[in-house]
C-alpha cells in the first residue's frame, strides 16, 4: 500500500460559516433559527444586489467591526463578491485591530500564504496567536501548524498538538488529522494508535480525504484496531471518490492482487489510470505493468470505465501530499 500522507490540512469550510455569523450578528438579528434568512442575505449579494452590498460597506465605513470582518472574510474568498484580496485586507485589519477574532484569524492566514501581502510568518503568528487565545479554530488549528513548521514562531511540535487539541476539539476536521498524524508518528506527543485512529476517524467522517486514505490504511496494517480489509477499502473508496490519487493507487493495488475484494485487472487498470491522470507519477508504474497483462480490448473497456466514472464524478478536488 502507498504510505501515509504526510501534510497539514487547513479547512476552508470554516469561510461560508463565518461569513453568516457575522452578518447573522452584525444586523442584530437573533443566532438561532435564523440560518435560512442569512444565506438569502448572502444569495443577494451573490446576486448582485447592490444595496444590500453597498449597505454592508456603508456600516464598514462608520465602524461596525462585525461587517468589517464579515466583508474582508467575504472579499478574500470571493464569497458573493470578486474575489479581492486588497479589499480584504482592508477591511480584515480594521477589524483585527478592534480585536475581532474571526479577523485576525483570517488576516493571519492571509500574511502565512502571501495572500495579497508578501508572505510574513511573523506577522501572521501575530495575528493567529491572538484570534487563537480568543478560541477561533481556524487559527488554533493554523497556530499548530506555524509550530510544526516553525514558521514565524520558534519550532515546537508540543505547542503545536496542544493547538491541534483545541481546534481538534471545537471539531476542526484539519487539526483532527495533524493531531491524528502527531499520535501516529509520535511527533511532540507520545505514539498512540488509538488515539491516532480516534482522531483520523473524527475527520474522515467529515469528508477529510486524507483522513480517510490514512484511517484505510491503518486498518488494513491491523494498527489501533483489529486488521479488517472490508473497511480499510471503503475508506480508501471514500477518498478516491474525491479524487484523491494516493487512495486511487491502493484501490488499485488491492484490484490488481485480489486483496479484499477479487481480483480485478480492469478495475486495477481503472484506478491506476484515474491517479496517474491526476498528475500521481507513483501509479504509473503500476499502470504500465497492468496494461502489460491485459489485451488491447481489455485496455479499452478499462479506459472507457475511468472516462465513465470522470463523468459521474466531476472535477478534481484539492490534495496534498506534502507536510
Amino acid at each position: 500500500m502507498v504510505r501515509e500522507v504526510r501534510n497539514v490540512v487547513r479547512d476552508r469550510v470554516v469561510v461560508k460559516r463565518l461569513v453568516v455569523m457575522g452578518l447573522m450578528l452584525l444586523l442584530g438579528q437573533p443566532m438561532l433559527g435564523q440560518a435560512g434568512y442569512f444565506e438569502e442575505l448572502l444569495a443577494k449579494v451573490k446576486h448582485g444586489d447592490a444595496q444590500t452590498l453597498e449597505s454592508l460597506r456603508d456600516k464598514a465605513r462608520k465602524g461596525d467591526v462585525l461587517v468589517q470582518s464579515a466583508l474582508g472574510i467575504m472579499y478574500r474568498a470571493g464569497n458573493g463578491v470578486t474575489q479581492d484580496y486588497k479589499e480584504a485586507l482592508h477591511w480584515l485589519k480594521l477589524a483585527a485591530e478592534q480585536q475581532n477574532g474571526a479577523a485576525q484569524a483570517a488576516l493571519g492566514a492571509m500574511y502565512a500564504r502571501g495572500e495579497g501581502v508578501l508572505q510574513d510568518y511573523r506577522e501572521a503568528a501575530h495575528w493567529l496567536i491572538k484570534a487563537a487565545e480568543e478560541g477561533v479554530a481556524e487559527a488554533q488549528a493554523d497556530l499548530g501548524v506555524a509550530y510544526a513548521k516553525g514558521q514565524g514562531v520558534v519550532q515546537n511540535h508540543g505547542a503545536a498538538v496542544e493547538w491541534y487539541q483545541k481546534a481538534a476539539e471545537q471539531g476542526h476536521a484539519g487539526a483532527q488529522f495533524n493531531l491524528g498524524f502527531a499520535y501516529y508518528y509520535g511527533t511532540g506527543v507520545t505514539k498512540n494508535y488509538h488515539r491516532a485512529l480516534h482522531w483520523y476517524q473524527r475527520a474522515a467522517e467529515q469528508g477529510n480525504s486524507n483522513a480517510q486514505l490514512n484511517l484505510g490504511l491503518m486498518y488494513a496494517k491491523g494498527y489501533g484496531t483489529a486488521q479488517d480489509a472490508a473497511v480499510a477499502l471503503s475508506w480508501f473508496l471514500k477518498a478516491a471518490q474525491q479524487h484523491h490519487p494516493q487512495a486511487q493507487t491502493n484501490l488499485g493495488i488491492s484490484y490488481r492482487d485480489g486483496w479484499g475484494v477479487a481480483k480485478d485487472l480492469l478495475q486495477a487498470h481503472m484506478w491506476f489510470n484515474l491517479a496517474s491522470a491526476g498528475g500521481y507519477e507513483r501509479a504509473r508504474p503500476f499502470l504500465e505493468q497492468v496494461t502489460a497483462q491485459l489485451s488491447a480490448v481489455e485496455v479499452e473497456e478499462a479506459q472507457r470505465q475511468a472516462r465513465l466514472w470522470r463523468q459521474k464524478h466531476g472535477g478534481k478536488v484539492e490534495w496534498s501530499s506534502g507536510m
